[in-house]
């Protein structure tokens, strides 16, 4: 089941093309399902009471969407491959200021992180 429409990306003010949109919302869902436990396949979105759970937790596929696209990084060895700690050639050293990676928190970028964190969608206590 999708969670995310190109409709409802759009609607939510977000401006990545069509195809593109198509190319990495699997994606970004199937990381949002592994930081939420999968918490809307166990739950139905569609009766979910809370709206502002629904939207933010759409908001965070948005994000997770927008950063895959700007970033290149679609999976976790794509991170692994495009980082680099530093570069030396003759006399010339180049090191990042800093790295893709260290702003990503359990392969989330930290938009979609503090999104899902909001509304209790990354506990990960048992329920009883």
């Amino acid at each position: 089941m999708a969670y995310l429409t190109y409709d409802e990306y759009v609607e939510l003010g977000y401006r990545l093309d069509e195809d593109t949109f198509n190319n990495l919302v699997k994606g970004a869902e199937r990381i949002i399902d592994l930081a939420t436990n999968d918490f809307y396949k166990v739950h139905d979105i569609l009766v979910d009471k809370s709206k502002r759970r629904v939207e933010t937790f759409k908001m965070a596929i948005c994000e997770q969407v927008d950063f895959m696209h700007a970033t290149g990084i679609n999976k976790s060895y794509d991170l692994a491959q495009n980082e680099f700690t530093s570069i030396t050639v003759g006399r010339l050293s180049l090191s990042p200021a800093g790295n893709v990676g260290a702003t990503m928190k359990n392969g989330l970028c930290t938009e979609a992180y503090n999104l899902l964190g909001r509304y209790g969608l990354l506990y990960r206590g048992v329920h009883r």
